[in-house]
């Protein structure tokens, strides 16, 4: 089964909350209206920020809000920051140290790496803000 993590899942719920928002957000805020845990939120609204998807802003009147247009930003984008480089095998060459040991005689070595290749880029057209609607 393809399967999306936990963490990736729970990002993207995340980064739709930024979708309408008016103003920044706060870490509380963020938790009242995804419920998820707060230790998660603060994780993940890291990932986010290390990413360049979001802002952070700090002080009493600080907060979080997304870094460009939610239209700019993908579904791709959400997951890679959370979980690095998407890939379906090892042999999709997005992780050279782990690799398969079969990679070099496999037949499906290239065909995943076409797969995986277009599972990105549908990735890559569909924005937060369409998965918002």
């Amino acid at each position: 089964m393809l399967r999306l993590g936990r963490l990736p899942d729970y990002g993207l719920v995340i980064a739709t909350v930024f979708v309408d928002a008016e103003g920044l957000l706060t870490t509380r805020d963020v938790v009242q209206r995804s419920k998820i845990p707060i230790a998660t939120v603060r994780k993940l609204l890291k990932y986010m920020v290390d990413a360049g998807l979001l802002n952070s802003f700090r002080g009493n009147k600080g907060g979080y809000k997304l870094a460009c247009p939610a239209s700019e930003i993908s579904v791709a984008d959400i997951i890679q920051a959370i979980d690095g480089p998407i890939s379906l095998t090892d042999c999709t060459g997005i992780h050279p140290d782990n690799r398969c040991s079969l990679e070099a005689t496999c037949p499906l070595a290239h065909k995943w790496c076409e797969v995986n290749k277009e599972i990105v880029e549908k990735l890559q057209s569909v924005s937060i803000k369409e998965i918002t609607a």
